[in-house]
């Protein structure tokens, strides 16, 4: 459980430095620049993009509401990580840690611009969250999805669907982008904690979303019946990944048609060399893959070169320990 919450965050961020330089060029353009096959591997330094900057505070959110929860009582996880999300917005507005701040605050790597989108900038401006009942815009961006991996972590599957789709709601209000983000979560539950097989775990997640989305459940759907073909074929066939829908789908396809260990490295290719976007459609590969097998999958080459990979793997074990009630350093999340 530890190894698998140290693969999730690891291998989503992999992705995310892998698709990051592509994520704007169409596929004939990533043939023009990186050769017939696309690009094969993240660039060195592998730099993230926001999209990992706020699933590590999406992670650190949680684990202080984890913490005081168990210290106090109190279980407000939507609160915490809206409270988390505002911490990452004083990284985008300042150029190096203010003198005492602690936590992720404290790291001088965060303070890094990575064009974040517009809608989370501004959602996380207001002065009041985004639920799913009072959205603050329609957006079914990929923003919101792409940061919900550490609500799979959660003591059920029930409550991992709920805060996943309470977390990607603080700044997607648009329904896809928010049950995008809820049907993630409970995919990495189901891997990661439950063990569940991998079919048997997406199609529980369609069961679900079912209730609350029925284009995110077809899109997943058809996800599944590319993948039973048995033929490869280009994932823009599932969308361009610009919606949150529509990137889940592309990394469940990748996922189905690439479930060994050993596949993690044409996964991630087949995630990332597509006209759309990349950076999301890969992360999302790798959330789920590093769900499924754990760290054993992800290429050490790879992770020599990876941005805040020590932030990543000791936040992701303790999401690991928490899921399990191993003990950590608690201290860290007061």
């Amino acid at each position: 459980m530890v190894d698998r919450g140290a693969g999730c965050l690891l291998g989503g961020a992999l992705g995310d430095a892998l698709g990051a330089p592509v994520q704007y060029l169409g596929w004939a353009d990533i043939q023009r620049e990186h050769g017939a096959q696309g690009v094969l591997s993240p660039p060195k330094p592998a730099l993230v993009t926001d999209d990992t900057q706020l699933t590590l505070f999406t992670a650190d959110g949680y684990l202080r509401a984890w913490v005081r929860g168990k210290q106090t009582g109190e279980w407000e996880p939507a609160e915490t990580v809206w409270h988390s999300y505002r911490r990452w917005l004083v990284t985008q507005q300042q150029d190096a840690p203010e003198q005492g701040v602690t936590g992720l605050l404290a790291d001088e790597r965060l303070y890094e611009s990575r064009s974040p989108g517009l809608t989370c900038l501004r959602a996380l401006a207001a002065e009041t969250p985004s639920t799913p009942r009072a959205p603050a815009n329609d957006s079914s961006g990929c923003n919101g999805v792409t940061r919900t991996a550490p609500a799979g972590f959660a003591p059920s599957a029930a409550i991992a669907y709920d805060l996943g789709c309470r977390f990607a709601a603080l700044t997607h209000g648009g329904t896809g982008g928010w049950v995008s983000g809820g049907a993630l979560a409970l995919l990495v539950h189901l891997l990661a904690v439950r063990g569940r097989p991998l079919r048997e775990a997406v199609d529980q997640v369609i069961g679900r979303v079912l209730r609350d989305d029925t284009y995110t459940a077809t899109v997943l759907t058809r996800a599944v019946v590319l993948a039973e073909e048995k033929q490869p074929v280009r994932v823009d066939r599932l969308g361009s990944g610009w919606t949150g829908p529509e990137a889940l789908a592309i990394a469940v396809y990748v996922v189905l048609s690439h479930p060994k260990a050993v596949q993690f490295v044409d996964a991630m290719r087949a995630a990332a060399n597509h006209s759309g976007g990349s950076d999301a459609t890969a992360a999302l590969t790798g959330n789920i893959l590093g769900a499924l097998h754990g760290t054993e999958a992800l290429p050490r080459d790879w992770l020599s070169g990876l941005e805040l990979v020590d932030v990543l793997d000791d936040m992701g074990r303790d999401l690991g320990r928490s899921a399990v009630n191993a003990p950590f350093d608690e201290n860290r999340y007061a």
